[in-house]
């Protein structure tokens, strides 16, 4: 298994009181699940209502254009509509599609879960500001870091690529920015997430869906998404 993740890493470069006249009984409050946010034992970060009847769960690489586009426009469509009342749930895990998606990743793995989600918008809203500087290592410092060991390839590739002031100014300091990189649980999580995608759900491209356990066939974007999502609802027995 060492040897398998240090091959990938190299590869690849979130009571009553007295009576009272009779009165008609107050509604309950209704719940508002769209600020609820947590982390699941799968490495995702989860946001909604967990007993939702419609389970929505998101791959998604931090580096995908796609990705960034569905988290602009489908997104809050999905918060507003069905989010918030409790009958959808939006998971996000997080799939390395490269280098850059892996050690990103692991700064979604080592925070809580609203910190976590923060840093996944600041992605989204900065994707250039975290991919170009990758773009521009000059060609010698790229092969110096190929001649390192595989398992240290990837946190000098990130060093090179300036992921440490990109996570600074979302509001991790370095140290703390260190021991996540260097979390050995962190990087098992994104790599089973990868695994389970492509192994289990034959994951084909970015961003792609689950909809209750069931991937989502060529669909990649919000236009395809919204009906399926719609059926969904639809189809799920009707609370009462």
């Amino acid at each position: 298994m060492r040897f398998a993740s240090a091959l990938l890493i190299a590869g690849l470069l979130a009571a009553p009181i007295a009576a009272q006249p009779a009165r008609a009984p107050a509604r309950a409050a209704v719940a508002d699940w769209s600020t609820r946010l947590a982390l699941t034992p799968q490495g995702g970060i989860l946001l909604g209502n967990p007993n939702a009847p419609v389970k929505l769960v998101e791959f998604g690489s931090l580096t995908c254009p796609h990705c960034r586009a569905f988290h602009s426009e489908g997104l809050p469509v999905i918060k507003g509509r069905w989010l918030a009342a409790g009958q959808v749930s939006y998971e996000y895990r997080s799939f390395s599609l490269n280098g850059i998606d892996l050690m990103a990743g692991l700064l979604l793995q080592c925070q809580a879960a609203p910190q976590a989600w923060a840093f996944v918008n600041r992605v989204y809203a900065r994707q250039d500001e975290l991919v170009s500087p990758f773009m521009t290592i000059p060609e010698a410092e790229r092969a110096r870091i190929q001649g390192l060991a595989s398992d240290a390839q990837g946190p000098a590739m990130a060093v090179a690529g300036k992921l440490p002031e990109f996570a600074a100014a979302a509001g991790l300091p370095r140290a703390r920015y260190d021991a996540c990189i260097a979390a050995k649980p962190a990087m098992e999580r994104l790599l089973a997430i990868r695994a389970d995608a492509v192994q289990n759900h034959q994951l084909q491209g970015t961003p792609s869906f689950l909809i209750n356990g069931r991937m989502q066939t060529d669909v990649f974007d919000w236009a395809a998404l919204e009906p399926l999502i719609d059926a969904a609802i639809k189809a799920a027995p009707q609370r009462k």
